[in-house]
């Protein structure tokens, strides 16, 4: 699991701490805190700073100094009572501007007999988010809760995903390999929006160098019949010829290799024809496999499409691995069901458990290669699902997504798909023409990731488009 360092900060002011309410809230938001999923929590100790809170600007140049030394990737600030507006603020002036911040504030104390408050806590959360807003922050706010709600728990959770998702996502190098196809126009992308929003860098290599990477490896090692063994695993694979299964293997292992030497976080590669007219084989069940070990990669040379897989597998903690998509086709009888499919990539966890895999030809690419195996055919398991899609146009980012289940009924469909059910799939396909959405998408089995893809989009300035 992906695990990101977050900071936090509960704020306390010792006038309004009745019966020291602030210390014993502030540990069992620390106990909660600590169990959600990705977060590797950063809060000053009992001994850095006066109950472990922020109730000073002294506290809050201490707890500036862990946060940085620590290197957090996201900020949580909760009031524990009133809060102390200075101390927040002083904290804030030495954070970066574009750190992903989520407040909350916890239910007060008890009144007591006498009629006296102990904390006012939802009073002092308005001093706090004023604070925020004053100095620019982006920051989401959870309604007011104890820590150990349900709804607290699952807004942190969607926070720790988007921070998670953020933290990869900025600053990557995504791997072109090979140029589009000649006919897709529609991935045409813009490496300076990517470097000025994102500062992502586009790392090119032809077609002609990928190549020579693949034919460097020895067609006869034992790495090769190993993975080779490892490709065929429990799919039916009588078709295919001699070596097909060796050169995949080659493919998988030069494509590592790439990776490695450019130290890339992403790839996009091309697909077809090249790879076809050479090897006599297509790359899409190694395609899946990289997004398998944790390379998210795109096929046809699609990186906004490497970006949508990217943005995914951090979202789902890199637990879930994500399916690269065409939006295929509409059910022929079944309402707001629609075909997520591609040629035979999906990643192996994707697929149905017990269902019949086949390494097959790539029944697409038989009119450059007729034996163009290493299309690996299936069907997507059953259960919840996000689908998502960036995109840009002028240099403005949009992120469609959507949550819906993979159903299994007929027809049966050659390639790796699932049949996926939405609550209106005429809403969806409004929003992504309005949006700008391509014939590729991405599938993930995880629908805890939509949540965290809205927040991912808010703190990185992405506009957030969601299918009902």
């Amino acid at each position: 699991m992906l695990r990101t360092k977050i900071g936090f900060v509960p704020s306390n002011w010792e006038d309004w701490n009745g019966g020291n309410y602030a210390e014993k809230i502030r540990d069992r938001c620390v106990s909660v805190l600590q169990s959600v999923p990705g977060i590797d929590l950063v809060v000053p100790s009992k001994e850095l700073t006066h109950i472990g809170c922020v109730s000073s600007i002294d506290d809050a140049r201490k707890a500036i100094s862990l946060f940085r030394a620590q290197d957090i990737q996201g900020l949580i600030i909760g009031n524990m009572d009133f809060g102390m507006e200075v101390a927040i603020g002083t904290l804030l002036n030495g954070m970066r501007k574009d750190l992903p911040i989520l407040h909350f504030a916890t239910r007060s104390a008890p009144f007591l007999p006498n009629g006296s408050r102990m904390t006012d806590t939802w009073c002092g959360q308005f001093m706090t988010t004023s604070a925020l807003k004053r100095r620019g922050f982006t920051f989401e706010h959870v309604l007011t809760s104890d820590p150990e709600e349900e709804p607290f728990k699952e807004r942190v959770e969607a926070f720790s995903r988007a921070v998670n998702a953020i933290a990869r996502f900025k600053g990557a190098r995504i791997g072109l390999l090979g140029p589009r196809p000649q006919l897709f126009e529609s991935e045409n992308i813009s490496e300076q929006a990517l470097q000025k929003q994102f500062a992502q860098m586009v790392v090119p290599m032809d077609m002609v160098e990928v190549l020579r990477v693949i034919r460097s490896i020895d067609i006869g090692s034992k790495e090769v019949r190993q993975l080779a063994a490892d490709i065929a695993g429990d799919a039916v694979v009588s078709e295919n010829q001699p070596d097909d299964l060796a050169n995949l293997a080659r493919c998988e292992l030069a494509y590592v290799r790439i990776r490695d030497e450019l130290q890339l976080d992403a790839m996009a590669a091309n697909c077809w024809t090249a790879v076809q007219e050479e090897l006599g084989v297509s790359v899409c069940a190694i395609l899946g496999r990289l997004t398998e070990r944790g390379i998210p990669t795109a096929c046809e040379s699609d990186l906004y499409g490497a970006d949508s897989l990217l943005a995914m597998w951090g979202a789902s903690l890199g637990v879930a691995k994500p399916d690269f998509i065409d939006w295929t086709d509409l059910h022929p009888e079944r309402r707001n069901v629609w075909l997520a499919w591609h040629c035979g990539n999906a990643p192996p966890s994707a697929y149905a458990k017990g269902g019949q895999k086949r390494l097959t030809r790539n029944e697409r690419m038989i009119q450059w290669c007729p034996t163009c195996h290493g299309a690996m055919e299936g069907r997507l398991k059953e259960g919840g699902v996000t689908c998502a899609r960036l995109v840009e146009y002028d240099g403005k980012f949009s992120l469609f997504y959507g949550t819906g289940e993979v159903i299994d009924v007929p027809p049966f469909v050659r390639g790796a798909y699932g049949w996926v059910k939405v609550n209106d799939v005429a809403d969806w396909e409004r929003k992504m023409v309005d949006c700008g959405v391509v014939h590729h998408g991405t599938l993930i089995h995880d629908p805890k990731v939509a949540d965290a893809l809205e927040l991912f989009c808010k703190f990185t300035g992405i506009t957030a488009v969601r299918g009902a």
